[in-house]
């Protein structure tokens, strides 16, 4: 096969996992080819991040860190191939709005309506349909039989992706995961594409977890529970500080755990069915019959950080005011308290699409959810992601002890054996990309380069663990020290992996220097 391989973006690690992957390829014998970005774009994500830069210094930092500083040859710029000969696709004013969405953190229909939201995105049209037009025209002047693309989602990875779709070849996105080993490739869809995720979630999630696979999954959730998740992208409240609940008198605790909706907006995957967030907060309101001495919202810790040139404003606004208006209790984003010692003292939370549901359902919490997720196919929480299923969510609070029990150690398998597959069977070459750091990774020896171009031919991701025991008695043992709290136990009982001998995987020697300069950044930058 003829594989191309794609990001215009110097973002760490992705450009090192695009090279990764192309290395695969051509350890397999198929041949390879680069679509890089060589100041080439008039306006693009990384431009609009940090508009307050130069262009100069934004271009220079991608083409420093960028494909290039993998790859001396096979490797072609979007100017290049640029010659304005492919029709304008119908859909291009759509391509941008996920990165304007994002880029401003727009929250609300309003905002997702107004003419600011729409303007950003229009800026974005003329970059889009160029990097459309180069990428149609390498697929052909190539004669490419497939892409892998990074992300998918925002900007000019987008058109990248739409170019395949256009050609007719099919397209792998590739992005970091969730816990940090492996990488995910996703057949044909995006980066927030849910059709593969929703398939191996659904295969595995009645399947039992050997003692050393619980373990695995276990430690994951352990690192946040004791601060030291520092290999996922972002680890928020990590400063936090322990805190009895806050409201009295209340006859059961409801915490709120509402997430920024910008980057998941307009994905069909993830569409809501409400009106908008606080409407299902409402309506589950008046189903449970909450008084407002019962619910807590805990305004989530992004919203105090700078992201690029924007903070989370108009997500704390629009939460901060439907709580005042309803007399509810509303801690504050920069707040110190600990959102895990709140759901430790909880009933249930609520969420729309918060991975907050991990540390809730592994200690047998009552997990709602109002909106499609990754976890959505897990077994594990209470659905509420529309109106229609509201009258089958039902309060937990008034069963029995023994009832209540049951559900409890229900809800913490399922998790267990959601975040071993979101670990270890969705992400791909776990064993042979290792997450040092958040952007530093190590690559072993004996990853089969099969597995990464079947995706090519079937369009199916395959579980990378696909080993189950018979019965549940290992993982039972597992989850009789979740219930005892024991993080710090689980940590050491887990089993490190043996490893191939390292694979050399870095840049070319005169960008060696780069990443050394780059740690210096604070994690998410360029």
């Amino acid at each position: 096969m003829r594989l191309g391989f794609s990001n215009v973006y110097a973002w760490r690690p992705h450009v090192e996992h695009i090279h990764f992957l192309s290395h695969l390829a051509k350890q397999a014998g198929h041949e390879v080819s680069f679509l890089s970005c060589d100041s080439d774009l008039s306006w693009c994500y990384a431009k609009a991040l940090h508009p307050l830069r130069t262009d100069f210094l934004s271009c220079i930092r991608c083409q420093i860190g960028g494909i290039r500083s993998y790859e001396g040859e096979h490797v072609h710029s979007i100017g290049m191939l640029s010659n304005n000969s492919t029709e304008k696709p119908s859909q291009l004013s759509e391509w941008g709005l996920s990165s304007a969405a994002t880029l401003a953190r727009f929250e609300t229909e309003s905002d997702f309506s107004s003419t600011q939201f729409h303007q950003m995105a229009a800026k974005f049209e003329e970059s889009l349909y160029r990097t459309y037009n180069s990428a149609v025209n390498w697929i052909e002047r190539e004669r490419l039989d497939g892409v892998c693309v990074f992300n998918g989602r925002i900007d000019a990875t987008r058109a990248i992706m739409e170019a395949a779709r256009h050609k007719s070849i099919p397209f792998v996105s590739v992005e970091r995961t969730l816990f940090g080993d492996g990488l995910q490739l996703l057949p044909g869809e995006n980066c927030l594409g849910l059709s593969s995720i929703d398939k191996l979630v659904d295969d595995w999630k009645d399947k039992p977890l050997s003692r050393t696979q619980a373990l695995k999954a276990a430690s994951h959730v352990a690192t946040r529970f004791l601060r030291i998740n520092n290999k996922e992208w972002r680890a928020y409240n990590q400063s936090a500080v322990n805190a009895h609940w806050p409201v009295s008198h209340g006859q059961r605790r409801i915490l709120i755990l509402p997430s920024s909706q910008n980057e998941f907006w307009g994905h069909p995957d993830w569409k809501s069915q409400w009106p908008d967030s606080t409407s299902a907060f409402d309506a589950l309101i008046v189903r449970l019959n909450l008084k407002s001495n019962e619910v807590i919202l805990r305004c989530h810790p992004n919203w105090a950080e700078r992201i690029g040139s924007s903070d989370g404003h108009k997500s704390e606004e629009y939460y901060t005011a439907w709580a005042k208006q309803r007399g509810i209790y509303c801690i504050p984003s920069i707040d110190k308290t600990s959102t895990l010692s709140l759901i430790e003292q909880c009933d249930a939370i609520v969420i729309n699409g918060s991975s907050a549901a991990i540390e809730a359902g592994i200690l047998g919490k009552q997990v709602i959810a109002t909106q499609r997720s990754f976890y959505a196919r897990a077994d594990f929480q209470s659905n509420s992601m529309s109106p229609d299923q509201l009258n089958d969510v039902s309060f937990r609070f008034f069963r029995d002890n023994d009832e209540q029990h049951q559900i409890s150690e229900h809800i913490a398998r399922q998790v267990l054996r959601f975040v071993y597959t979101m670990a270890y069977r969705i992400p791909q070459y776990v064993a042979h990309v290792h997450c040092v750091t958040t952007t530093r990774y190590a690559y072993y020896e004996g990853a089969d380069p099969n597995r990464f171009t079947q995706l090519f031919h079937t369009g199916t991701l395959q579980a990378d663990d696909s080993s189950y025991p018979s019965d549940t008695t290992q993982e039972t043992e597992i989850l009789a020290l979740i219930r005892q709290r024991q993080w710090q136990a689980l940590l050491d009982a887990t089993v490190q992996p043996q490893r191939e001998a390292s694979l050399k995987i870095h840049r070319r020697w005169m960008f060696r220097p780069v990443d050394g300069l780059r740690d210096l950044l604070r994690r998410g930058d360029l």
